[in-house]
């Protein structure tokens, strides 16, 4: 058996535990720059308003139902998901974690526990320690997880947060409740497809022939039917090493002047070698680019970007930065309002094994000493607070709703910086 331990509306939920008078309220976090909405609670989902609506549209909605909005705190977000990962991953010897929000466990040695009890303790000590409702669906698969913690969500007060498919019978119950375009795995488009062929429910995907299946879904569909059936074809999967690393933002204001873009560049180089050496690798590419706000019709539009092959594979904070400046000399052009900007790199090599080139100086080993250390004290102080003269200690993430709560959360706790995907 797997579960899975779902935050019910996380970045909320995190809001409401530096303020916890906006319990039962309407809140919704905003994205990078504080441009569309990117997690609702109930409340502001009552009140129509859609994942990934614009803010600006919806101001006058705000206004009248006094829905608190607040910019995304992404450091925040990693810092407690990181807490109920801990919590979580203490109960079981496996798992894997899906997403910032989201993570499965492995049940299948607990054959004399009581499943239900054993996640509610784990629910309920998350509560309790982090302030972070969750849900959890118990399942023989993976996909049928998601359909337990779908029922979860739906029907909070009948399971008390915690809900098994164990039986045939729940199962059946269950894939003829769920709608075939809330399976995981079947996005817009392919629900389209299953209604013109009759398929409206997730049962009614299991009545279909095998050919079918492999016709409109590939191997993937057949996987995707044993996995309905309670039969495994998912197993957990072990993180998988980046294949590159990209750091690029949206200015909240454009901007004109070729330092102020510099420097912001500057800092995107910076905060790639700092993950770099956080994973113990080397990147022997390095990319950046620029471009102008391309909704902005009356202001000329430009974008460029360009890449540099090193011939020594670095993760030096002072090398990539000259090459990050070199690259950003060549792109940059007067006369352009600059929106966004960004630094790419990849092509990895373990940092313990480095090829040198024999026609190029190397100066990583003696940087290596100077960066260790900088990152020992931004890891003890909180993040740059030692920094490069380059960098203006500006955050990158455009942000004009933090609340006094998180200005005084920052000062007593030092959060790791957002490494996440999300779904």
């Amino acid at each position: 058996m797997y579960a899975l331990v779902d935050c019910n509306n996380f970045f909320v939920s995190c809001e409401r535990t530096l303020d916890p008078s906006l319990e039962g309220k309407p809140v919704v976090v905003l994205s990078n720059n504080d441009g569309c909405v990117v997690s609702r609670s109930k409340e502001a989902k009552d009140l129509g308003i859609p994942m990934a609506a614009p803010a600006f549209k919806y101001k006058n909605l705000f206004r009248e139902h006094d829905v608190k909005s607040f910019s995304a705190k992404f450091e925040l977000y990693n810092y407690k998901s990181q807490r109920v990962i801990d919590i979580s991953k203490s109960y079981v010897l496996e798992y894997e974690i899906y997403s910032i929000d989201e993570l499965f466990l492995e049940l299948s040695g607990f054959k004399y526990v009581d499943l239900r009890e054993y996640c509610l303790k784990i629910k309920n000590e998350i509560q309790v320690l982090e302030n972070i409702p969750v849900s959890i669906g118990i399942a023989p698969t993976k996909t049928l997880c998601k359909v337990a913690n779908r029922i979860v969500k739906e029907f909070p007060d009948q399971f008390n947060g915690v809900y098994t498919l164990d039986t045939p019978e729940k199962i059946e119950k269950a894939l003829k409740w769920l709608h075939i375009g809330d399976v995981w795995g079947i996005g817009r488009r392919l629900a389209a497809k299953m209604h013109d062929s009759g398929v409206y429910k997730a049962w009614d995907l299991l009545q279909k022939p095998e050919m079918w299946v492999r016709k409109i879904m590939g191997i993937h569909g057949v996987r995707m039917i044993n996995e309905l059936k309670g039969i495994r074809q998912l197993e957990l999967d072990a993180p998988s090493p980046k294949k590159s690393i990209a750091v690029t933002r949206s200015f909240m204001e454009m901007l004109t002047k070729k330092e102020d873009v510099r420097e912001r560049v500057e800092t995107f180089g910076m905060y790639c070698s700092e993950k770099l050496r956080k994973q113990n690798t080397c990147c022997r590419m390095i990319t950046v680019f620029v471009q102008t706000n391309r909704f902005r019709k009356d202001l000329p539009e430009y974008r460029n970007a360009r890449t540099m092959i090193l011939p020594n594979p670095t993760n030096s904070s002072i090398l990539i930065g000259r090459v990050v400046n070199e690259l950003f000399d060549a792109i940059y052009r007067d006369g352009f309002h600059y929106k966004k900007a960004g630094v790419i790199v990849n092509d990895f090599v373990p940092e313990n094994e480095r090829l040198i080139s024999l026609f190029e100086e190397d100066t990583q080993n003696q940087h290596l000493p100077v960066m260790k250390a900088m990152d020992a004290m931004n890891k003890k102080f909180g993040k740059d607070k030692v920094r490069l003269g380059s960098m203006s200690g500006k955050n990158t993430f455009g942000r004009a709703r933090l609340s006094p709560e998180y200005e005084a959360f920052l000062k007593n706790n030092t959060l790791p910086e957002a490494n996440f995907r999300f779904h």
